[in-house]
């Protein structure tokens, strides 16, 4: 096979030890929670069971303290990770890049690389809206919501009158399953916006000899509906859609060397998880095109997850629909209304209930 299918074989194995990655940082981060969750229970532990409602502004205010603290370690700790992370990536792409090319590659400024990565916004789709982030603001929407939250649940416990025990319980509750489950959504959406940075940045400083980037979503049915639809796409050089696309994103994308700058006699896969666990399949196999060989159960369960679901698979499967044809030219799904309209043939044969 081509260069291009080596080095999608060597990416996706790459963004498995990147996710490795993330969930050591996650661990490390959650005891960080966890510290926060003891010093609060134990600022609300002093305030005792005869609790005041004038004292309550004191003890919100200091529970504020405490998540702004964890917030700017947590951030900081994040910092140093990437940093190095970052440097790892941009060496991983000359050492892949550097097997397939009849020659050597140029490697872009290490400093600047690492600005781009913590200065450049991620746009990550949200429902049907859009937002464009840094690392550094994902970190203070988690604060701000866990602040907020926290806070809600301390002084709506006081007020009604419950226990410190039962506050107490419920704060250990707010932090050991939302307040996680944000913190490893941020991890992994940070160090792959470090990545996709990393390899964009090396792909302009190398774009004479590549033909383009090629969009690659991981093949399991956690994938997002988005990512399905964009796998296998091929862009310019810094155009186009770049992951992540949503929080906890794992696709990525991976360079195209032009045929005439390429060493021959390479070949590549990619790994799936589909009805019968993991496999390697060709590294040009799109999404949907997996996803089209996998039992009807195991197709229901991917289109399960989204809205109107149950009709979106008769579409992929009677309508003959591709995965793509769910998406708009922004990468937000598109509603049935939208389908509809714009494929009534499919409609019909889907023979969907109006």
């Amino acid at each position: 096979m081509s260069a291009d299918d080596f080095l999608a074989d060597a990416a996706t194995r790459r963004q498995v030890m990147v996710q490795r990655v993330s969930r050591g940082l996650t661990s490390e981060l959650e005891g960080l929670l966890e510290d926060m969750r003891e010093e609060i229970i134990g600022r609300i532990s002093d305030a005792g069971t005869e609790f005041q409602r004038a004292r309550l502004g004191s003890l919100l205010s200091s529970v504020d303290s405490i998540i702004s603290g964890k917030a700017e370690t947590i951030s900081e700790s994040l910092r140093e990770q990437i940093a190095e992370f970052t440097s790892d990536e941009l060496d991983f792409q000359k050492q892949t890049l550097d097997q397939v090319i009849d020659g050597t590659t140029a490697e872009p400024n290490a400093d600047q690389v690492l600005s781009a990565v913590t200065g450049e916004p991620t746009s990550l789709v949200q429902g049907d809206q859009k937002q464009s982030v840094t690392i550094e603001q994902m970190v203070g929407v988690l604060a701000g919501a866990n602040r907020k939250e926290l806070k809600n649940v301390i002084s709506a416990g006081f007020i009604a009158g419950d226990t410190t025990s039962q506050i107490t319980q419920r704060v250990s509750q707010k932090i050991r399953g939302r307040s996680r489950a944000q913190v490893r959504a941020v991890v992994q959406t940070s160090l792959n916006h470090a990545a996709s940075v990393a390899r964009q940045k090396f792909a302009e400083r190398n774009k004479d000899i590549l033909g383009g980037e090629k969009y690659v979503a991981t093949l399991d049915s956690s994938t997002t509906v988005t990512c399905a639809g964009l796998d296998g796409n091929i862009y310019e050089v810094g155009l186009g859609p770049r992951p992540p696309l949503h929080y906890n994103c794992r696709s990525l994308r991976v360079a195209v060397p032009r045929e005439d700058s390429v060493l021959s006699g390479l070949e590549g896969t990619r790994p799936a998880v589909g009805a019968d666990g993991v496999q390697q399949v060709s590294s040009r196999k799109t999404f949907s095109g997996w996803l089209g060989q996998q039992p009807a159960d195991f197709k229901r369960e991917f289109f399960g997850k989204f809205q109107d679901g149950d009709a979106k698979y008769k579409l992929f499967e009677q309508g003959g629909l591709d995965a793509k044809d769910f998406i708009d030219p922004d990468g937000v799904a598109m509603s049935l209304q939208e389908l509809r309209e714009k494929n009534p043939l499919a409609w019909q044969r889907a023979n969907i209930e109006q």
